[in-house]
């Protein structure tokens, strides 16, 4: 497979696992340069196993045998060597610049099992789920912040690897810059409709401004409403006897079945 569709893979699952906020560029191909340091450059990818990551006594998942070699202090690296499981070899093979006895162990032997996996998305997810425990989630947030030193510092303090913290350090930064500029540019942001852009200094009314030692003008009174003119009402005249008026007999009759 290739760099970029592991890095895919690997910027999809930390969106969906860190969340899309918190997982940048920087930070990943920094994981993906330290993946890449683990495999070889993805050359020498064991059943899509990108991390190195060996198995716990919890993992329940497939597993498998290759040849590893790890750096021991010497009273552990002689425990090692004294105690070698049957069918499993152990062997000094050098020290390192930092002192330290390299191992190398072949065979069944518990320090060189290691997790498998049948597919790149199944390994892409466990390997983020992996980094983003109590363990190593810390290591993680440095490396979304570009500090990809700091990554491979924390990663060794929290016992990810035996091998000199410096040189791992050192390779990581280098094979994520290398990535960096090899994997697809970052998508530009939609652009917004030129309607949908509304200045937020039009949207917010402006405050009164106040005018120093000037008194605010009174509010004046409103103007006196005429009242609406009203048509006068014919009285009849004194000495005059009022108009009679004569209901239809049968207005009355029907007032009268009504009163009933």
């Amino acid at each position: 497979m290739s760099p970029a569709e592991v890095y895919m893979a690997l910027r999809l699952q930390l969106e969906a696992q860190l969340g899309r906020e918190q997982t940048t560029r920087a930070g990943t191909v920094i994981l993906l340069g330290q993946m890449a340091l683990e495999t070889g450059r993805f050359q020498s990818t064991m059943n899509y196993n990108f991390g190195g990551v060996k198995c716990s006594p919890k993992w329940a998942g497939c597993w498998q045998h290759f040849t590893t070699t790890e750096h021991f202090a010497e009273a552990e690296a002689a425990r090692y060597i004294a105690e070698a499981p049957t069918g499993t070899k152990v062997e000094r093979i050098g020290v390192d610049d930092t002192g330290k006895v390299i191992l190398r162990f072949s065979g069944r032997h518990p320090m060189n099992k290691f997790r498998a996996y049948e597919t790149l998305d199944d390994a892409v997810a466990s390997h983020v789920r992996f980094l983003l425990g109590a363990r190593y989630r810390n290591a993680v947030h440095l490396a979304m912040a570009g500090r990809a030193d700091d990554y491979a510092l924390a990663l060794r303090s929290a016992g990810y690897y035996t091998g000199d913290a410096a040189t791992y350090a050192r390779n990581v930064r280098q094979l994520a810059r290398e990535y960096d500029g090899a994997m697809p540019p970052e998508p530009a942001p939609p652009e917004r409709p030129a309607e949908a852009v509304v200045s937020v200094a039009a949207s917010v009314p402006a405050a009164p401004v106040a005018t120093p030692d000037v008194a605010p003008a009174a509010p004046r009174e409103p103007a006196p409403v005429a009242p609406p003119p009203v048509a006068p009402v014919e009285l009849p005249r004194i000495g005059e006897p009022a108009p009679v008026v004569t209901v239809p007999w049968w207005l009355r009759l029907l007032r009268w079945l009504l009163g009933l």
